[in-house]
């Protein structure tokens, strides 16, 4: 463990090499199932989606989202209902740390991999 004046007197390389081995021990523990080290859900920031289901974890998650387009003369919107259900794959940066998501979209659209990855069934996809 590092003092506070470790960390302040350290030069920058220095502390990049630190982030550095700090996210690939991260990765590790979460590539071996570490008990108690299990990595928390990437929070939900962007307004106008609604989580219907999750799946995944250790950097990875699959979530089916119903999204509001934010027009103002929308139906779908104005009902609350929105658009989708529409899958997303968000990821963690190892480097950074941070979240990002791509979109994947339908059902359909699910991958014979990450339905191996998260453990889905067919008839999971039928929403």
């Amino acid at each position: 463990m590092l003092t506070e004046t470790q960390l302040r007197t350290a030069t920058g390389d220095e502390l990049r090499t630190l982030r550095s081995r700090i996210f690939e021990e991260l990765r590790r523990r979460d590539l071996e199932g570490v008990p108690g080290e299990e990595t928390p859900s990437p929070p939900s920031r962007k307004s106008g989606r609604e989580v219907i289901d999750q799946k995944g974890g250790n950097g990875r998650w699959l979530k089916l989202e119903r999204v509001k387009c934010g027009k103002p003369r929308c139906k779908k919107c104005a009902d609350g209902v929105g658009h989708g259900p529409y899958y997303y794959l968000y990821l963690t940066n190892p480097k950074t740390g941070r979240y990002t998501s791509k979109y994947v979209g339908k059902p359909a659209n699910i991958t014979e991999e990450m339905r191996q990855e998260f453990g889905i069934e067919v008839e999971d996809l039928e929403v």
